[in-house]
């Protein structure tokens, strides 16, 4: 029974010993990990402070009229150059919008009531029709209503800005 007892506490203590040895080269482990993200870290904020004394000098005003003159000669806004009025603005060139195919079908749709767009829509839509030109090809023939017959007049094409947010508020 000696014997026994005697193994079992030879096994237990070197079971013990095995497991602190294992223990202690994985806290060195850790610990060497730990020392070099320590080593990372003081050199990556080392870099930040160089660069932002760098940014710094650069940034003075000194040093950008030197880079001024060297790589851009760039020179103050002189008045020739602002706008003075909403006039002076050139207005966008008109869009291109392409031109749908007529079917027999749609024909007959269009004789329909459509729904009443609301008016955000409607003057969102009146927009391009103000500021293309009339379409050169000439367009199929609809059959006539008298819907039809009591539409306006094509608007003329406005001269400033001004002049399209009048003919907007008027078509509403």
């Amino acid at each position: 029974m000696i014997r026994l007892r005697s193994l079992f506490w030879l096994l237990l203590i070197s079971a013990t010993g095995f497991a602190m040895f294992g223990v202690k080269y994985q806290v060195q482990a850790l610990e060497d990990q730990f020392a070099r993200i320590n080593r990372a870290t003081a050199a990556e904020q080392h870099e930040i402070r160089v660069l932002d004394a760098e940014w710094a000098y650069l940034t003075r005003p000194e040093t950008l009229d030197a880079m001024n003159r060297q790589f851009l000669s760039l020179a103050p806004i002189s008045t020739k150059q602002l706008r003075t009025t909403v006039a002076d603005i050139p207005m966008r060139p008109p869009t291109a919008a392409p031109a749908p195919a007529v079917e027999a079908t749609t024909m007959v749709a269009a004789a329909e009531p459509a729904p009443m767009p609301s008016a955000a829509q409607s003057a969102l839509r009146a927009m391009p029709a103000l500021l293309d030109k009339p379409p050169a090809t000439p367009q199929p023939t609809k059959p006539s209503t008298a819907k039809a017959a009591a539409r306006p007049a094509p608007p003329h094409h406005p001269k400033s800005l001004d002049d399209l947010i009048s003919q907007i508020m008027a078509s509403r």
